[in-house]
């Protein structure tokens, strides 16, 4: 989703980290669910168009076309319905106090999670999507997860009873998992991979590993001009970039070092910039911001190596908009920038983060800077069919989603988020587990009967004539 950027100020790391424990997300307390907001058609409509209206007709057509092929993909592509829905539901004191706000995705569902490459060669599973990271009250993340569950489960034509399966079995693991790292340390060295994970999930990952490689990567995207490698722009989903484009790019790569892991070490001639290409049609929620692939040198002269970095335009994320005046205005003075405020969410909820994580300034804004994963693959949730399936990968879900909130407390700085959050979900759901599996399986299905309704506003008054029958 692309929006305007908001004032960048610039401070101190230390007052960075500690003015950041005090961001939550928050509106008037409600109480009423959001399907009883009057003229509901209305506000469905005006939000998708505001949070739209930046980016050009031509990806704007194409959005909302690929947003019109489900349920699922509108929910994908319409965030801030969710923010504007559920910022300061009154439900969350249930299970959350001012001491269980960490570092969320800001935007959870079920293919936000994905495979890729970490620091260490290994393909893992894991969050991939940063671009909303914020830090406020975990039950957002497990809302809006649930809700998704829910839409895969009907898009896939399990029943009711299955579709609460499968949501209870996601929410009691995410609450198992959180107390199994209590007291301890263990988060900080999990991580999934094909050795720990079952039912489809590791198979997915043994394939991934097996079919995936930098060489089919390169070849996806690229071409070899003699001795010379370059982006192929005969690739639908690559443009040209303008000159000024590239030496803007070319120029920030120096700053943009900088802002690496210091543990990351590489060459001179690592970063040197083969190729440079306009990253065109990625995502849904994100289509339509600027983005680059950017081609480096890599480890070695050989072209066998190269490495491709995206370079991903950074806004506020969505929750911003629905934050009190108060906590904007500390919002503002958290980060140095968004692309800052992106790779410190990144390295907090994932372990053995891409050494190339860092930030870029170009001309019209800042940038998150990352590989782009030569093992990058979504499970196809469509296989998700059975009740087996559906149930065993929930549980998996709730573990992953556990163990990088848990990752994300003090135990990624203490001045950053000053509590465990394993401790305070525990004591807060302790003898309660059955309460808290009901809470989030009513926010997921009521949610999922009104995103129902809202993609029929949607088709009804945004739905391009221009789009094709086919999806995707």
């Amino acid at each position: 989703m692309m929006k305007t950027c908001k004032k960048l100020v610039y401070v101190s790391a230390f007052a960075i980290l500690l003015l950041v424990t005090n961001v939550s997300c928050s509106s008037p307390d409600r109480s009423d669910p959001p399907m009883k907001t009057k003229d509901r058609a209305t506000v469905v409509v005006k939000t998708i168009q505001e949070a739209n209206s930046d980016i050009s007709k031509q990806d704007r057509e194409t959005k909302y076309c690929k947003m019109a092929c489900s349920e699922f993909v509108f929910y994908r592509g319409t965030n801030q319905l969710f923010w504007k829905d559920f910022a300061g539901d009154n439900r969350l004191k249930e299970f959350g106090n001012a001491k269980t706000k960490i570092w969320l995705s800001g935007d959870m569902h079920a293919e936000n999670f994905g495979a890729y490459e970490n620091n260490r060669g290994e393909i893992v599973y894991a969050l991939d999507d940063f671009d909303d990271a914020i830090i406020a009250d975990y039950q957002y993340d497990v809302w809006r997860m649930a809700a998704s569950l829910a839409l895969v489960g009907r898009q896939n034509g399990l029943s009711a009873e299955e579709q609460n399966n499968g949501i209870d079995a996601f929410s009691e693991s995410y609450l198992d998992t959180m107390a199994s790292y209590r007291g301890n340390d263990r988060e900080l060295e999990t991580y999934f991979t094909k050795d720990n994970t079952y039912g489809k999930l590791d198979d997915f990952l043994e394939g991934v590993e097996a079919s995936e490689s930098r060489q089919k990567m390169l070849k996806k995207w690229t071409e070899l001009d003699g001795n010379k490698r370059r982006f192929d722009l005969s690739k639908v989903k690559l443009g040209k970039p303008t000159a000024s484009e590239r030496q803007d790019i070319q120029n920030a790569i120096a700053d943009y070092k900088k802002t690496l892991t210091k543990k990351f070490k590489y060459d001179e001639d690592y970063f040197r910039v083969k190729d440079i290409a306009q990253r065109l049609l990625a995502g849904t929620g994100s289509l339509g911001i600027p983005r680059y692939y950017v081609l480096i040198e890599g480890e070695t002269s050989s072209q066998k190596d190269d490495r491709i970095l995206d370079i991903k335009f950074q806004s506020s994320p969505t929750a911003y908009d629905y934050l009190s005046q108060e906590e904007r205005e500390k919002y503002d003075k958290n980060f140095n920038n968004e692309g800052q405020r992106h790779a410190l969410a990144y390295r907090a909820l994932t372990k053995h983060t891409d050494n190339h994580l860092g930030w870029m300034k170009l001309g019209d804004g800042y940038y998150s800077v990352r590989e782009r994963s030569p093992f990058k693959e979504t499970f196809d949730i469509t296989e998700l069919t059975k009740e087996k399936r559906f149930v065993k990968l929930a549980e998996q879900w709730g573990q992953v989603l556990a163990t990088a909130h848990a990752r994300a407390d003090k135990d990624f700085d203490a001045t950053l988020v000053p509590y465990s959050i394993d401790k305070q979900v525990d004591e807060l759901t302790d003898g309660r587990h059955k309460e808290f599996r009901q809470l989030v399986r009513e926010v997921a299905l009521t949610y999922a009967d009104q995103v129902k309704k809202d993609y029929g506003y949607f088709l009804e008054k945004l739905k391009p004539n221009s789009c094709s029958s086919g999806c995707d």
